[in-house]
């Protein structure tokens, strides 16, 4: 048996900055790739929900634009003469 030393015990050296950039890069595009493909999945999902319903729901009636009321007076009863 190898006598303990800190490379023993402690496992392999250091990585160079740039291999530890690369892993941190390609663990980052994963996360992400998996994350677009699960927002992808639920917006379909909710598309076709949508879809389905709208096309379920009946048709709405068009909207007839109402008579304009005659503008509101105050209500006080004065006709505006200073007498």
């Amino acid at each position: 048996m190898t006598p303990a030393n800190k490379d023993s015990l402690f496992g392999s050296k250091r990585q160079a900055p740039s291999a530890k950039a690369s892993q941190f890069d390609s663990t980052v595009k994963e996360i992400l790739a998996s994350e677009q493909a699960i927002r992808e999945r639920k917006t379909t999902r909710l598309r076709e929900l949508r879809l389905e319903r709208e096309a379920s729901q009946p048709e709405p009636e068009p909207k007839t634009k109402s008579k304009r009321k005659a503008p509101k007076t105050s209500g006080t009863g004065e006709t505006g003469s200073d007498e």
